[in-house]
């Protein structure tokens, strides 16, 4: 592990983290996922929410086995044919024979091709034929171009069988039904040729799909990824903060494990921030007895949410008008949104405890909504989110719940207003401004 330069390197929101990389559960996803992989011939399901550490998982899981990923990325115009091909042509032939090269690994390909891999061994692989040649340019193109015009599952065989490669197939749940269901029923190649493969989506419909097919019934592993515990995002910091030899109270742990909405991605975000905040980047310019208090990690919060995730915002602004404002006479929307920055935090609330929330905020009575207007507004919710091309919450009648379906929209919704505690001079202020009837502030 290359020894981190930066907080950047330590506290990493983009790439996969090393040094506070966290075997969350006590390696319980990693077994199984490794059981899975080892298992020849196994579809491996890999699901969760967004950001709760999918693609970090099945890379370590990668790592620890000596494999090299092959990763599909879908989109809603990818086709099966124009699947498969993505597939190939993401094959890496050259940095595949110089990693095994520098590994001091031989390896076995299957055909006498004078030890070389490329597209002319994976021809001669499925046609059953040695005696192709590497010697010009042009067989190998040539060899590429015959493989890539009729694409198919098939093609990948010899190279998931024969290399240290494993296919991974990420944003699965962007497919059209309907590729999604031939991808699975073609997937049975897979399956007698016992070779595993990793598929990535964010719910469990992908494996919904899945179980559709029978011949795949006994083959899948489902691993699905909750949001993290309150302890793995702690030992995240415990991790970062312990290399820098920086001690955090314990209550201020809790909070920032607490508020990171079961994401480590904001974890990391949030350390990164408070450092950022006492201008240290460099680690070689740690200061070890650099002290944070709670309005430094309140600040940090507050700081990601409009940095990290203001990309909520116009989405935000859009729900809180909602449709027809102007007929509207209560703020319903934004009212319900409200409701889930109150403590504590919550990803769902039933109707009686949204009921509740609302009681709880500070509004005159005439622009409480009453309960015909909150049960429009929630049976509307799905139709106009669909209007405007998104949905972050979603209201399920036979459960009387609604679900934030976004974890760190919940995040930016409870820190997109500052919530640092209020200094002696502010609250002596308020003080004042009450006794004395006034409303603005600033005196």
């Amino acid at each position: 592990m290359t020894k981190p330069k930066t907080i950047y390197d330590i506290f990493k929101t983009k790439g996969q983290p090393t040094l506070t990389y966290v075997k969350r559960e006590k390696g319980h996803f990693e077994e199984i996922l490794e059981a899975a992989l080892e298992s020849k011939g196994t579809l491996c399901l890999l699901t969760g929410p967004s950001k709760t550490g999918k693609t970090s998982l099945f890379t370590r899981v990668a790592e620890e086995l000596g494999l090299e990923i092959l990763k599909v990325r879908c989109d809603k115009s990818v086709t099966p044919t124009e699947f498969w091909k993505r597939a190939l042509e993401e094959i890496n032939f050259d940095r595949l024979e110089s990693i095994e090269k520098g590994k001091g690994k031989e390896l076995v390909v299957g055909v006498a091709l004078e030890g070389k891999i490329g597209w002319s061994w994976l021809l001669a692989s499925l046609t059953g034929k040695a005696n192709l040649s590497r010697n010009t340019t042009e067989t190998e193109i040539e060899s590429r171009n015959r493989i890539l015009a009729d694409p198919a599952p098939s093609h990948l065989i010899p190279v998931l069988r024969q290399l240290p490669i494993l296919l991974v197939v990420e944003d699965f749940h962007y497919l059209s039904p309907d590729t999604q269901e031939t991808i699975f029923q073609q997937w049975k190649v897979f399956v007698d040729n016992e070779v595993s493969v990793v598929v990535v989506g964010t719910t469990h419909h992908a494996a919904d799909l899945a179980y559709a097919n029978k011949d795949l019934v006994g083959r899948i592993s489902h691993v699905d990824l909750p949001k993290w515990q309150i302890a793995d995002l702690e030992k995240i910091l415990n991790m970062g903060f312990g290399y820098l030899k920086i001690t955090i109270q314990n209550n201020l742990k809790r909070l920032i494990a607490e508020e990171s909405a079961g994401l480590p991605i904001i974890t990391q975000a949030i350390c990164r921030q408070m450092l950022i905040r006492k201008s240290i980047k460099e680690v070689s310019n740690i200061d070890t007895a650099t002290q944070f208090n709670d309005h430094d990690v309140r600040a940090a919060l507050h700081d990601v949410a409009l940095l990290e995730y203001n990309q909520f915002s116009s989405l935000y602004d859009n729900l809180i008008r909602g449709p027809r404002k102007r007929a509207r006479l209560y703020d319903t929307y934004e009212l319900i949104l409200s409701t889930f920055t109150l403590d504590p935090l919550s990803f769902s609330l039933s109707r009686d405890e949204l009921d509740g929330r609302l009681k709880k905020l500070p509004l005159p009575e005439e622009k409480r909504p009453p309960a015909a207007s909150l049960n429009a507004t929630l049976a509307a919710l799905g139709r106009f989110q669909d209007r405007i091309g998104f949905s972050l919450l979603e209201w399920i009648p036979k459960h009387r719940r609604l679900f934030i379906v976004e974890p760190s929209f919940l995040f930016y919704l409870r820190w997109r207003e500052s919530r640092a505690p209020k200094s002696k001079t502010d609250e002596l202020r308020d003080l004042l401004n009450k006794l004395l009837g006034i409303k603005d502030s600033s005196i």
